[in-house]
């Protein structure tokens, strides 16, 4: 949680001292809205992991992939939205590619059928 408490303190703190002209601020905004973003999944991932069954190491894991993923999509999210392509088409295609990525990711291997 102090990842994103800093993620977040950061793009505060570049979007009131920096003028959005300078390309290295909207840049580094980007970039820390994105990691406050994937450090809240995280977050949010682990504990309701704790809730529902015993905290078990391979719950986090999937949480840490998930936040990651989740990183990657408000990142290039934003990065369309600065460069005016973010469009339903260009955001779904996105999301829907992250999406199958994790559904392949999390599928289980089943025994072999002979």
């Amino acid at each position: 949680m102090l990842l994103a408490l800093a993620g977040a303190g950061v793009a505060m703190a570049l979007m009131l001292l920096y003028e959005p002209d300078a390309p290295f601020a909207v840049a580094l905004v980007i970039v820390a809205l994105s990691v406050c973003a994937g450090a809240v999944a995280s977050a949010l991932m682990l504990s309701v992991a704790g809730r529902w069954r015993s905290r078990r190491r391979g719950a986090v894991a999937p949480a840490l992939r998930r936040g990651i993923e989740v990183t990657a999509i408000v990142g290039l999210l934003l990065l369309l939205r600065v460069v005016d392509g973010l469009t339903v088409i260009t955001g779904g295609f996105i999301v829907l590619g992250f999406l199958v990525a994790e559904v392949i990711l999390s599928a289980r291997p089943r025994a072999a059928s002979r």
